[in-house]
């Protein structure tokens, strides 16, 4: 049953070793990167090639070819040509103020008498309400409105514009349904299915909107200065970055690194971010947070108002402005979730999705205690505030549930309710929400309990020895990272985990060493589930990390940052569907007859070019130590070496190489005796894992051995 454990699998890409090795030869990347590459189905060069080096003059799509972009462009162009007042009417997403700012200063670059507008959450809420219609019309009486990021829904609403002898164009990305509007002009990639433009965001169609226009009216590289809050609405909503968004935000982002937008400047400011550096997938975590708190508070004219100003002191006290309301934000969202756990603690009993709702709740925050909860209890949450009688609520899901058809099935006792599988938000009366909770709850339980896993990616297997500052920051050249082309995860078989230490609050985080016997690197896990266990586990386990390198006081190393860690001894006694399974079933198939071609050619080599080769087998392109290299030599002369090295530096190493080689030209066995069962299990893994790719095998013996297992081992 889903709950309180870490639910999760983790789903391992294949990568066959000779795309692998033909990325490294053609393009010059190292084979982590090249293995990345092929994981994602970039195998042949001329793809890896146009996906390393993102082009807008090569992937931005002629604008017309979206649907209805033509005559949107036609009545937009009317409308200057007329000098006709336009308001533009966006959202309270960041999409959908990026949209809105970008078109409102093009328009006026145009010569546009252009009026930005978006709609409160609280008391218009969501598109073209009539509430927020009225203050449209009111404050600058348009002739023409133009919809960004919202609008293809609004059939009623537009008739009801054109009746009042409004003009309308609408650009949207969402899916087209039964209530797109008729009679006026329409653009949306989304109204056709084969539309290489589908996955653009509100922004990136605001931006191709610009882009024709700009072409019409002797400016067509105009569109090119918003690449960057185009890059910024994209990136928030979550879109695909491939093509045409993968070359977007990447032109986007360096744009963003070198900004003159105050707005920009002094929002990057106040989250602490450092421009010349950032990352899209920093994004998430410092510049959007803030922007759409604004929204989530009631407030979003601050953070739009900095969005698009250009006055540096303005910006500057809006950007505080919006820190203190990020700041209100985040306690507000603390207290609703402690009041929601608390509850739970009491509470929960193992269902199969929650539902509270509390009298008063924060409407703009609930969205996200739902999330939490979600990654608390591993099952759907719908969290509901009530007010006046009427509960709203926003939900989350987990693994492959579709909490929007859960919900549909459940329509009858609602008012209204839409979302799609991952989130839904209903509407109901307040004194059918345990009605609604009841019928949901035997909805979830018809459900196999396979559809409440979360699973993860892992593009890769590595070694230790190759998470190196090198080869971690040659993996930059993957971004920009985020939707479909996420930060890579790296899956370690059998490593330990030494100089285990709880730190943080509560010691809630788990900072340790992870080797193999060969390298050592500094890892840490944030929030750490079953950290008792983890923190005096002294057997091997398999991590999924994500590399970094980190600089403290001066210094960079490799770190790992671990997202889950699967001990060998669950794995094998419970059956874990996690990483030590998982991981444990990654097997390139194709390679053994390369391997023992492998083998034939090694053992045709002289001692110092077997021992060269084997080191690049072992360690890649990493140098011996000298004292590695000087206890080989004294090895290769049959004598006993005495070598002092400090732990983690590579005594393992030695004794690999050496038995290899011995095994390969001399066909003699070698004998590891260790003290403890831990480090038989340890180095027999690790050296199954070096040795077995040439061919060789290892063989275990300690004193609970039968008989009959020491004589076969012995007829080896």
């Amino acid at each position: 049953m889903p709950g309180l454990l870490n639910n999760r699998r983790w789903e391992v890409l294949s990568c066959k070793r000779g795309d692998e090795r033909l990325l490294c030869e053609q393009l010059g990347v190292p084979p982590i990167v090249a293995r990345v590459l092929c994981a994602r189905g970039i195998c042949d060069v001329q793809s890896a090639y146009e996906f390393l080096h993102p082009s807008l003059d090569r992937d931005w799509a002629d604008p017309l070819d979206i649907p209805g972009m033509r005559e949107a462009a036609d009545r937009v162009e009317q409308a200057l040509h007329a000098h006709e007042r336009i308001a533009v009417f966006g959202d309270f997403d960041v999409d959908g103020m990026t949209s809105t700012c970008l078109l409102t200063q093009a328009l006026r670059r145009f010569g546009a008498d252009a009026h930005p507008y978006i709609p409160h959450r609280f008391g218009e809420g969501y598109g073209l309400s009539h509430e927020a219609l009225d203050r449209v019309i009111a404050d600058s009486s348009p002739e023409l409105i133009i919809t960004v990021d919202n609008g293809i829904a609004s059939g009623k609403e537009v008739a009801w514009l054109v009746g009042q002898g409004v003009g309308v164009v609408v650009t949207d990305h969402h899916e087209p349904g039964d209530l797109v509007p008729q009679g006026v002009p329409v653009t949306d990639p989304k109204l056709v299915a084969d539309c290489y433009s589908r996955e653009l965001a509100g922004a990136g169609v605001a931006l191709k909107l610009v882009c024709e226009l700009g072409r019409r009216l002797g400016q067509p590289d105009l569109w090119r200065e918003f690449t960057d809050l185009a890059a910024l609405g994209t990136v928030s909503d979550m879109m695909v970055l491939q093509g045409e968004n993968r070359s977007l935000v990447a032109n986007g982002m360096r744009q963003m690194r070198r900004s003159k937008r105050p707005g920009i400047i002094a929002l990057a400011a106040s989250a602490g971010v450092d421009l010349a550096s950032v990352n899209a997938d920093d994004l998430p975590f410092s510049l959007i947070p803030r922007l759409n708190a604004a929204g989530r508070m009631g407030s979003t004219e601050v953070a739009f108002d900095l969005l698009i100003s250009d006055n540096p002191a303005e910006a500057a006290m809006l950007a505080g402005k919006l820190e203190r309301t990020n700041t209100e934000r985040r306690e507000t969202e603390g207290r609703l979730s402690e009041e929601a756990l608390a509850r739970l603690e009491r509470s929960y009993k193992g269902e199969r999705v929650i539902v509270l709702a509390g009298e008063g709740w924060h409407e703009g925050v609930k969205g996200i205690v739902a999330s939490r909860i979600v990654n608390r209890y591993h099952v759907p949450a719908i969290i509901f505030t009530v007010v006046d009688g009427i509960a709203r609520g926003s939900g989350r899901s987990v693994g492959s549930v579709d909490l929007f058809h859960a919900v549909e099935q459940c329509s009858d006792v609602l008012v209204r309710f839409g979302g799609h599988a991952g989130a839904v938000g209903v509407t109901c009366e307040a004194d059918k929400v345990d009605e609604f909770a009841k019928r949901l709850q035997r909805v979830m339980a018809e459900l196999p309990e396979e559809e409440f896993v979360d699973k993860g990616e892992v593009s890769a297997i590595a070694s230790l020895s190759e998470l190196t500052l090198e080869n971690i920051a040659a993996m930059d050249i993957l971004q920009p990272f985020g939707q479909g082309n996420k930060r890579p995860l790296f899956g370690l078989r059998g490593v330990v985990m030494a100089n285990r230490a709880r730190v943080g609050y509560e010691g809630s985080h788990l900072r340790f060493t992870a080797t193999d016997g060969v390298a050592s690197v500094p890892a840490i896990m944030f929030r750490a589930p079953n950290i008792e266990k983890a923190a005096t586990y002294d057997g091997m386990v398999d991590l999924v990390v994500d590399a970094v390198n980190e600089s403290w006081q001066g210094r960079t190393n490799p770190t790992l940052m671990v997202s889950d860690i699967v001990f060998r001894d669950a794995a094998e006694s419970d059956g874990a569907q996690g990483v030590a399974s998982t991981l444990a079933r990654a097997d390139d198939g194709d390679e053994r007859p390369e391997e023992a071609q492998l083998r034939a050619q090694l053992s045709r080599l002289s001692y110092a070019d077997l021992t060269d080769g084997l080191r690049r087998q072992m360690i890649g392109d990493h140098e011996l130590l000298p004292a590695q290299k000087a206890a080989l030599a004294v090895l290769e002369q049959g004598r006993s070496p005495l070598c002092v090295m400090a732990t983690g530096r590579g005594k393992s190493l030695i004794f690999h190489i050496h038995a290899a080689r011995t095994a390969l030209l001399r066909k003699q066995a070698s004998v590891f005796v260790y003290p403890l069962r831990a480090l038989v299990s340890d180095q027999a893994f690790c050296l199954g894992e070096s040795l077995g790719k040439l061919g060789l095998s290892v063989c275990v013996l300690t004193g609970e051995t039968p008989a009959e297992e020491r004589d076969r081992v012995y007829a080896c």
